[in-house]
């Protein structure tokens, strides 16, 4: 198709892009089942990549994206998985062909252009409704995970219980509890641990202590409690301390932490008072960050605090930034692809750890133990964030190999000795 767009294309455009994701995915032939994870953000082996999770579709945003190549609207998804060019991609998704810009008299043109405008206008008009609708979901669904999410935090005791605590959970770590006052810790005496099965069901296949730490965000001056992080323990499996999890379906090897409610653009406060400090350390773990802070001699100036993940910690990166991680998977077709991973410059509109304008040196932590090259795209994507001048934002990395649990840890050691 050549030269200006008609009101006609337009309409036919809007047509396909008013297709949601999942009816793009299945359009081209796939299906849903092969997907797992909520309603909102389902994620599993790319059709046209291959690899394992790789792939996401996200019903809330009606986009999708694949680590190993690109991510966009229903359209560009057709193109992903099938190959086919923009105009091939629509006529997929609106089972129409595409209109032709020549053909008929005046008024006929005049009739397909009124007719083009409706739809337009009754396509905005749906996306408008179901916009509306999709957001009074999410605020339901947040709002039911946030009432759960707090009687778990009811259900816990102390940071400090007699028996299997939290607090004797991180001594075991060999790291130094002493100056934790616990108020966004506590330990649960027996949470339920649910993985999926083969039927696709939810079911609880451990039950056992962890620790909770309390997300909040700023709102001014005070905090505001918006998810948990939840550590399964496990005092007699050293050196972690945390039980052997496995998969109902494959046997496969399940992490033994989890997060619930919202994380995104809050925190985990450590140590140290954030309204009092003019100096601020975050790491991903509470392990990680209480392991620095004996590492750092525990500075008084200082407000330590968990982001939960490297995504929390830096923000969301430009998609063009993404860089090659060094590794290759393989494709459906068996081929060896680059898979990539977020690069260096920040998506200044995604959320990401709150910094108040009163710190004046931030210090971003790195594990030595993982991924090297997401690891450093991710910091330094954390420090161009969050600059500013007159602040100091550097990003330290634990000896290759190593966590800073382990190495606080190791310290502890040799001043003891």
């Amino acid at each position: 198709m050549t030269g200006a767009r008609s009101i006609e294309t337009d309409a036919f455009v809007a047509d396909a892009k008013a297709v949601s994701i999942t009816a793009a995915f299945e359009r081209c032939g796939y299906s849903l089942g092969s997907l797992r994870g909520s309603r909102v953000e389902m994620v599993g082996p790319c059709p046209a990549c291959g690899g394992k999770d790789r792939f996401g579709i996200n019903t809330a945003k009606n986009v999708f994206n694949c680590r190993g190549a690109e991510g966009g609207d229903g359209i560009a998804l057709v193109r992903h998985l099938t190959g086919c060019d923009f105009w091939d991609a629509c006529e997929l998704l609106t089972g129409q062909d595409r209109p032709g810009r020549d053909g008929g008299d005046d008024a006929e043109r005049a009739a397909r252009r009124r007719e083009a405008e409706r739809r337009m206008a009754e396509q905005r008009e749906r996306v408008a409704r179901e916009d509306a609708e999709r957001e009074a979901e999410q605020n339901r669904y947040r709002a039911r995970e946030w009432d759960r999410c707090r009687d778990i935090w009811r259900e816990g005791a102390a940071f400090d219980c007699d028996g299997v605590s939290a607090k004797a959970y991180l001594a075991a770590r060999g790291l130094d509890v002493s100056h934790l006052d616990g108020a966004y810790l506590r330990t649960h005496p027996r949470l339920g641990f649910f993985a999926r099965d083969a039927r696709d069901q939810n079911i609880a296949i451990h039950h056992g202590p962890a620790m909770l730490g309390l997300f909040c965000r700023l709102e001014g001056n005070r905090y505001v409690p918006v998810g948990l992080h939840q550590t399964w323990l496990d005092l007699d499996a050293a050196p972690k301390f945390r039980p052997a999890l496995v998969s109902p379906i494959d046997g496969e090897s399940l992490p033994s932490k989890k997060m619930r409610g919202s994380k995104m653009g809050g925190l985990i406060p450590v140590l140290g008072r954030l309204s009092q400090s003019t100096r601020m350390v975050v790491g991903e773990g509470i392990e990680t960050v209480l392991g620095f802070a004996m590492f750092d001699g525990f500075r008084a100036d200082t407000f330590y605090a968990a982001a939960g993940d490297l995504g929390n910690l830096a923000g969301k990166a430009m998609p063009k930034s993404r860089i090659k991680s060094g590794a290759k998977r393989k494709d459906k077709n068996g081929v060896m692809r680059p898979v990539f991973v977020p690069g260096t410059e920040p998506d200044m509109g995604s959320d990401a750890i709150p910094v108040p304008e009163t710190i004046e040196e931030l210090v971003l932590l790195g594990d030595g133990d993982s991924d090297v090259v997401m690891t450093r795209a991710a910091l330094k994507r954390g420090c161009a964030r969050h600059a500013r001048p007159g602040r100091t934002v550097r990003d330290v990395f634990a000896p290759p190999g190593t966590d800073w649990g382990e190495r606080g840890a190791a310290l502890a050691q040799e001043v003891a000795a």
